[in-house]
This record gives structure tokens, C-alpha cells and sequence, in this order.
């Protein structure tokens, strides 16, 4: 066996005998921790099924990640990605600094990333989800891992609900929090970091509401040996980035049955860096790599950003003919630019620079009633409907310019279009019940049908655009638009075993689809040139190869326990795809084969409060993802998921509180030759809380051993884009040591 799978079978059985060791300590407590850990396993979630359940009824694997372990994190200068990679198994690990989650899977699957329910998702899905909201405004993260079947597309890998902070969370009365920190690791003037918050609430028996400001500024990264990094050209980086998210809520408590609540928030993420990829004299780098290299006094009239607006308004009313209803709308826009980006033409066009933007209008609508037939039955049914629109278009720019300063200088000499427009539109119909079937028996059920309808604008294809911007072509044929149906019946089926008031196992299966890119895979045609018009040839169109949805089967078996002084959760699972998505390394565009996807895996996390202020844990996902060829084969490093495996020693008094986490990427190699490496990276985080003046100071080192690595990102990115340009320029490297440090003050 090579490395990665010795590393992997010893993970595997570590896990198995994790989950034994641990289950037999656990049973031998106290019945006051039982009785302790039945509240802890009664957590009320809403990730789980489309109402509240309880986690000890909930035949699939759950996690939470509460505020206050956010809160500390993030004011130690850890970001959100992050955050959840070092508290979710099987979430893959983050990647310093990048700004997309391209790749960062739930159970080697794309997972649906929701705020307070609404889809951040879209139809040319970016992988910027994380890219929306600033931790300061997080109460809670609730994690589904797996394919589920009753959220419909896109959500194969399961679902990440994050839940923002309300005034109706707070104290009652007006209240205030302040924050504000800052980070560097020392390697340059301009490595410094700076972030500030702040927040009112007030909460009443009818009204609340909540307003917060969050913004943050970063400098310069530089990686374990002191070298600032180099630019991420493929999916943009945050070093160098201003970020403001403002968020507001105010609710009213009609009656003690009825509540309404709206809530809005404006987020804005944008990079404006004096350091660029140099490309060399007249892009001579291009022919020899050793000449790339970072460099000051870069210029763009165009840079990467995230910008987006999003309001969600909610009614729930507890008796609706003797049933809870639970209604939402909500409407979301986006706009997101990327970094100039060398593209291969044509024979008119050659290779130019662009910089690629694109716009999202996004509206929901939910519906569900809540019925209780019977004390052992309870039944949850609705209806939901969304629209998704998109637009994309291109900066191209001078190249004359471009080429002078090395890739230094961009101007914008045109703007053409990049891919055809996109309107999705889905309506789906779902019902989910529980059933106590026993005191000890929980049956889970549950079947949705999603109809799908995407209309697919005519479109001339953007290399024979740039040509007739330059003035080599003066018009072209269109590539045909058009519309297509899916649709889609999802079932999942699941029981949950009570062994005792606080273990349970459970048992899952549940079905999810995934649509690929229609922008990236429509819209591409072959062109002949004569007489200044160019004639389409052939060309990817709705008419000829319509997209279909992909279907994935989904099981798990899984056990879990908490007693209030051990917890354990670990779960084995097992999924299969009838298609793939492959990602054409020349072209960028997307390609459906008809070829099986597997991923399978074991996830486990166990926790122990010991004496004297001390805590422990260990989480480790162990992971692989094939597919089927003559025979089954390891799938491209570009979206498969690494194994990982971390654990943590903590410490806490009245008013410090130590934490030392250590986390291990195992190494990946697909068939393709191409490798993800293993690393291994440590950090420590703390606080110190002054209880008379409810002011709190946090502070980290992050990196402890300024460790030099490359990021999955970087990894992914070589194999991905390595065929347009030297893999050198897309090795994007994880920061070095960090310090962060931060006081917050709350009143």
C-alpha cells in the first residue's frame, strides 16, 4: 500500500475502536449524568427535518456548533471555514485564506449552505457560501452530514443551516456589544490585520430586534518560510481584502402562538491588493515559469469582490386548524468579480486577459404545516418554490498594457458576455413523519418531488465576442437557447434505537439530486471565419444535449452517546451517483459522463470533561471517493475529499480558558497522478474574561510551528487549471504563524 492508504486503514480502525472504548466508558456513569446528558441529546435543531426535532430522535448524524465556541474562535482570528472544519468531521479541511470552499466538502459531497434557511447556493454555484456573513453575527451552525432527500437539489453532501443572531436571543432590555482585534504574523510591513464589531439588542415580551456593524481589513500573507504569497488568480484570496457586513432583525411577537420576524443584511467582500502575479516582460513567463514571481505596483480597474443583499421574512403560527404553520420568503442578490485571468482564444482572438463577473436574483418561498395526529405521530408537509436568474459578463483588457507591465497593469478596453443567461425555476411538493413506534423506536420517513425548469438564453460564444471587440470579426451566429424540464422523487427512510436515556443507534437511507453548471456547460460552439461573420459549426445547446439531473443513493449507520461527562458520535456511510462531473482542464467547461461516483467513509467526534477545568477531544473522518471506469478508480484530487484527523486539549477556570488543537490532512493521490500532500498544523487559542466589567480578551497563534504547506485549494487548483499555464502559478500556499488578538465588551 502507499502512504495514503496506510494512513487511511489506520484511521479507519482508530475509529472503530474510538467508538467501542468510548461507548463502554460511557455506559459506565453516574444515572445524574445520564439524566444530565438526556437535555444535551433533546437539543432542539431544525437542520434535521423541515421542523423542530429533537437530536435524539433523528435517524442521521447531527452536529451544532454553538455560539459561544464560534465567538471565541473567530475573535482568535479564526475564520468561519475554519471554525467548522476543526468542529465537523466530515467537513473537509479549510484553506487558509482562500475565499472560495470550492472542494471543501460534507462527506465527500457538495453540501447546501443556508443563512437562517435560505439557499446560498445557486445555479452557477461559485463556492463562495462562506464568502456571506460575518462570524460576529452567528448564534448557532447546524450540520446534517449526508444526502438529504427532503431539501431537494444540491444538497448531496448534506446541509450547513447557519442561524444569525436575534434579539430575541438576548437578555431582556437594551443591550450593547463592542469588539474589536487584530492579527498579524510579523513578516512584513504590511502583514496586519485589523477587524471591529458592534451590536444592540433589545428584547421585550412583544418586540425585539437587533442591529450589528462588522467589518474587517487584512494585509498581506506570507507563507511558513517568510514569502508572501503568491496571488490567487483562479478563485481570489482574502489577503488584502476590506469586509463590511451589516445585518439587521426585528421580530414581533404577535400572540403567545404567533410570531412574525424580518431581517436584512448587506455584505460586502472585495480585494484591492498592490501585489500581482508577475508574468514577466510581454508574458514571457508564460514560455519560461522560473520567471513568475509576486510583485508590487500592481494597478486593476477591475478586482475581485462579493457583494451581496438579502432580506427573509417569517410567520409561524402554532394553531392553523389544530396544526403549526411555518411560512418564509425571502430574496437574495449577489454580484461577484474574480481576478484578471489569462484566456485561449481563438486564431483571431489569441490570448487575452478578462476578468469574469457575474449577477444572482434569487427568491423563495416556503410553506409547511406541522400535524400531531396522534401522540406518537407527528407529520411535517409543504410546499417550496424558488427562481433563480443569472447574468455573466467579462472585462477584457488592454494587452498592450497588460504585456508592458508583465500582468501588473489591467485597463478595460470592453465588457462582452461569458455565458449564456440562466433562469431556474423549481417548485417541490414534500412530506417528512416521525413515529414513536416504541418508547425506545423512532421511524423516520419521508418523499419530496422537485420539478425543474431552466431557460437557457441564445448566446454567442465569448471568444467570437472578444474578436468582434478587437475588430477581428464584425458579427456572428447565435448559439440556440432554449428550455428544459427535470424533475425528480426523492424518498428517504431512517429509525433511531434508544439503548438507553443517552445513547442511541440509528440507521438511514435518503436519496438527493445535484444539477450541474448549465452556464459552464451551455454555450460552446464551434465557428468557421469568413468575411468578417463567424458560422456556427456544431455547439453545445439545450436542444441537442440537455442537461439531466444527477441522482445520488445515500446510507448510514451511526451511533451516538452523551452522558454529560463523554460524548461520542461516529457513523459509517456509503454513497453512489449514476453520473459524474468532470471539469474539462483545457476548456473549463463542464461535462456529464455516465459513469458511477462512490464515496464512502467513517466519521466519528468524542469529547470528555475531566477534572479540574480540563476537556479533551478527537474528531477524523477517513474518506474515499471512486469512480467507475473498467473498474472502480480514485476520482480527480480537483473535488475529491481528503481524510483528516485532529484533536484538541483544553483548559478552563473562572476566567481563563486555553485551548491546543492539532489537526492532520492525510496525503491524496488520484489516478491522474496528481497528489494532495499531508501536513499537519497546530493552533492555540484563549481567553481571559474580567467578570466586573463584562469585558472579555481573546487572543491566538495560529500555524504554532510555521509550517510550510500547500493548501487543498492549491492542490486542487494545479490539477484543475494546470493545463492552461505552469502548475507553479496556482501552488497557493497556507499562512505562516499568526498571532491574533481581540476585546470585546458587552453592555
Amino acid at each position: 500500500m502507499g502512504k495514503n492508504e496506510n494512513g487511511g486503514v489506520g484511521f479507519g480502525l482508530f475509529a472503530v475502536a474510538m467508538a467501542v472504548g468510548t461507548s463502554a466508558v460511557a455506559q459506565e456513569g453516574s444515572s445524574a449524568d445520564q439524566a444530565e446528558a438526556a437535555t444535551s441529546l433533546e437539543a432542539i435543531v431544525v437542520t434535521g427535518s423541515r421542523s423542530p426535532q429533537q437530536i435524539s430522535e433523528i435517524a442521521r448524524t447531527i452536529y451544532v456548533v454553538e455560539s459561544a465556541q464560534i465567538q471565541t474562535e473567530a475573535r482568535s482570528g479564526k475564520t468561519l471555514q475554519q471554525i467548522l472544519a476543526d468542529a465537523i468531521p466530515s467537513f473537509d479541511p479549510a484553506s487558509e485564506g482562500a475565499r472560495t470552499s470550492f472542494g471543501q466538502n460534507l462527506r465527500g459531497r457538495t453540501p447546501l449552505i443556508l443563512i437562517d434557511g435560505v439557499s446560498m447556493n445557486s445555479a452557477r454555484s461559485l463556492s463562495r457560501q462562506f464568502d456571506s456573513i460575518d462570524p460576529f453575527n452567528i448564534e448557532r451552525v447546524e450540520v446534517l452530514s449526508g444526502a438529504t432527500a427532503i431539501y431537494g437539489g444540491n444538497a448531496t453532501g448534506g446541509i450547513i443551516n447557519i442561524i444569525t443572531k436575534k434579539g430575541k436571543d438576548a437578555e431582556p432590555g437594551l443591550h450593547a456589544e463592542v469588539t474589536g482585534g487584530m492579527g498579524s504574523g510579523f513578516a512584513g510591513s504590511q502583514d496586519f490585520d485589523r477587524n471591529a464589531a458592534g451590536a444592540v439588542t433589545y428584547d421585550s415580551d412583544n418586540w425585539d430586534a437587533r442591529f450589528s456593524i462588522a467589518g474587517n481589513r487584512t494585509g498581506a500573507f506570507y507563507d511558513g518560510s517568510d514569502t508572501i504569497l503568491i496571488p490567487d488568480i483562479t478563485q481570489t484570496s482574502t489577503a488584502f481584502n476590506e469586509r463590511i457586513d451589516l445585518m439587521g432583525s426585528i421580530g414581533y411577537q404577535v400572540d403567545e402562538g404567533r410570531r412574525l420576524e424580518f431581517s436584512g443584511q448587506y455584505f460586502d467582500s472585495k480585494q484591492d491588493s498592490d501585489y500581482g502575479l508577475y508574468y514577466g516582460l510581454n508574458f514571457a513567463a508564460l514560455g519560461n515559469p522560473s520567471l513568475f514571481e509576486t510583485r508590487d505596483g500592481y494597478e486593476s480597474d477591475f478586482n475581485p469582490q462579493t457583494r451581496r443583499s438579502m432580506y427573509n421574512v417569517t410567520y409561524t403560527d402554532d394553531d392553523v386548524f389544530g396544526q403549526q404553520l411555518l411560512l418564509q420568503g425571502a430574496y437574495r442578490s449577489e454580484k461577484i468579480k474574480f481576478n484578471p485571468f489569462p484566456a485561449s482564444g481563438n486564431a483571431e482572438t489569441g490570448t487575452y486577459f478578462a476578468g469574469s463577473s457575474q449577477d444572482t436574483d434569487y427568491y423563495s418561498v416556503k410553506a409547511a404545516l406541522v400535524a400531531e395526529p396522534t401522540d406518537q405521530l407527528k407529520i411535517t408537509y409543504g410546499v417550496d418554490a424558488d427562481r433563480d436568474s443569472f447574468k455573466s459578463r467579462q472585462n477584457v483588457f488592454d494587452m498592450r498594457t497588460a504585456a508592458v507591465s508583465g500582468g501588473l497593469d489591467f485597463d478595460t478596453v470592453g465588457i462582452t458576455g461569458l455565458y449564456p443567461s440562466i433562469d431556474v425555476s423549481t417548485i417541490a411538493g414534500f412530506a417528512e413523519a416521525s413515529y414513536e413506534a416504541t418508547d425506545r423506536v423512532t421511524l423516520n420517513g419521508g418523499v419530496r418531488y422537485q420539478f425543474v425548469n431552466t431557460k437557457v438564453s441564445d448566446f454567442v460564444g465569448a471568444a467570437q465576442q472578444v474578436a468582434i471587440l478587437q475588430g477581428s470579426a464584425t458579427s456572428a451566429d447565435v448559439i440556440p437557447g432554449g428550455e428544459v424540464n427535470y424533475d425528480a422523487a426523492l424518498f428517504s427512510a431512517g429509525a433511531t434505537y434508544q439503548l438507553t436515556n443517552t445513547q442511541q443507534v440509528y440507521a438511514n437511507f435518503s436519496q438527493g439530486f445535484e444539477l450541474p453548471d448549465p452556464a459552464k456547460y451551455y454555450g460552446y460552439g464551434l465557428y468557421s471565419l469568413a468575411g468578417g461573420h463567424y458560422t456556427l459549426i456544431n455547439s453545445v445547446n439545450v436542444g441537442d444535449s440537455a442537461l439531466e439531473a444527477i441522482k445520488t443513493n445515500s446510507f448510514e449507520i451511526g451511533y451516538r452517546v452523551d452522558d454529560g461527562t463523554y460524548n461520542l458520535e461516529t457513523a459509517a456511510y456509503y454513497s453512489l451517483s449514476d453520473r459524474s462531473i468532470n471539469l474539462n482542464r483545457s476548456t473549463l467547461a463542464v461535462e456529464v459522463v455516465d459513469q458511477e461516483r462512490r464515496v464512502y467513509g467513517i466519521e466519528g467526534k468524542v469529547g470528555a470533561k475531566l477534572d479540574h477545568g480540563f476537556d479533551v477531544g478527537v474528531l477524523g473522518h477517513w474518506v474515499r471517493t471512486e469512480v467507475k471506469d473498467d473498474g472502480w478508480e480514485k476520482d480527480s484530487i480537483g473535488t475529491a475529499s481528503v481524510s483528516k484527523l485532529g484533536g484538541y486539549v483544553g483548559w478552563t477556570n473562572d476566567a481563563l480558558s486555553l485551548k491546543f488543537y492539532g489537526q492532520h490532512v492525510f496525503e491524496l493521490m488520484d489516478a491522474d497522478g496528481f497528489t494532495i500532500d499531508d501536513y499537519t498544523l497546530f493552533d492555540l487559542t484563549g481567553g481571559y474574561t474580567f467578570e466586573n466589567t463584562d469585558t472579555t480578551l481573546n487572543f491566538g497563534i495560529h500555524n504554532v510551528f510555521d509550517t510550510d504547506y500547500t493548501t487543498i485549494w492549491g492542490s486542487r487548483a494545479k490539477a484543475l487549471y494546470g493545463g492552461l499555464a505552469d502548475e507553479s502559478i496556482f501552488d497557493y500556499k497556507g499562512r505562516g504563524r499568526t498571532f491574533a488578538i481581540s476585546l470585546t465588551k458587552v453592555f
